[in-house]
Order: C-alpha cells, then sequence, then structure tokens
C-alpha cells in the first residue's frame, strides 16, 4: 500500500457535518464524498492497517447498531454498481443517503472513529481498498482451520 500522503486528494466537507453538535445529519453520497462500508471486524481491521502504513486518514463512521463502518473518500467519476452482493465492501455513491453521527457525539450507535477535520480532507480510494484488502487476508489468516 501507498503511503503518500500527497496523493490523497481533499474535498471539502460539508459544514454541516463540523458545526451542528446536536444531530445526526441525513447527507447525499456522491457529490462531496462517496463511502465504502464493510462489517465492523473488518473495518476496525482495515484502520489499524491504514494507520500502519501511515496514509493520512479520513472521516470513518461506525454504525454499532448494525455493526458497521464507513470510510469517506472522495466521489468516484463513474457509478457504484446498482446492485451490490449483501457482504463485502459496499460503495455507497451519487443516488445514496448517508447518515452522519453528531460532532460531539463519543458514545451511541452512530459515532465518527474519525471526526471530519476544518480541512476536508478524505482517504484515497486506492488506500482504502488496498486496506480492506490486507486485513481481509489478516481474517482469513487468524481464522482457525478445519482438519
Amino acid at each position: 500500500m501507498n503511503a503518500d500522503v500527497n496523493r490523497s486528494r481533499t474535498a471539502v466537507v460539508p459544514q454541516d457535518m463540523i458545526r451542528n453538535p446536536h444531530a445526526p445529519r441525513l447527507v447525499a453520497a456522491g457529490e462531496t464524498f462517496d463511502v465504502i462500508e464493510v462489517e465492523d471486524r473488518l473495518g476496525f481491521e482495515a484502520l489499524g492497517a491504514l494507520y500502519a502504513h501511515r496514509v493520512a486518514v479520513g472521516p470513518v463512521i461506525s454504525d454499532r447498531r448494525y455493526r458497521r463502518i464507513g470510510f469517506l473518500v472522495p466521489p468516484a467519476t463513474a457509478a457504484p454498481a446498482a446492485r451490490q452482493r449483501a457482504v463485502g465492501p459496499r460503495h455507497h455513491g451519487r443516488g445514496a443517503w448517508i447518515t452522519v453521527p453528531p460532532a460531539d457525539c463519543e458514545d451511541g450507535p452512530l459515532v465518527w472513529l474519525v471526526p471530519p477535520s476544518p480541512e476536508g480532507r478524505l482517504t484515497a480510494l486506492h488506500h482504502v481498498r488496498a486496506a480492506i484488502a490486507e486485513a481481509a487476508r489478516t481474517l482469513a489468516d487468524s481464522r482457525p482451520r478445519v482438519s
């Protein structure tokens, strides 16, 4: 995984995501950011891989109710596939709506693992994909083998 932080795109994160500290917000994906959503165990492992490779990590959401992690990435130039598998990474882009947590919430069903910064930095999509692939290999290698 390339840790060149200069290649990470920067996008303007909606100021409502930073200013309103009291309530979750429903935000359209595909304009300012897309979201790559994975199962939480895979997401935590991928986040660890991003940090291990010294990638500048943008906002990351944890939905504890559904045990999902969402990485905010720059919007894709092509629309994500209309039908996606029920398991594995899901790409939410143009046409999708994302619930983002309150800025000041550290406990609850929807929280920021990595809050948005005023600069609006997003993690480059290729970094997130590589981290998810690495995390999947790590988790597969850690499973007990059945003889």
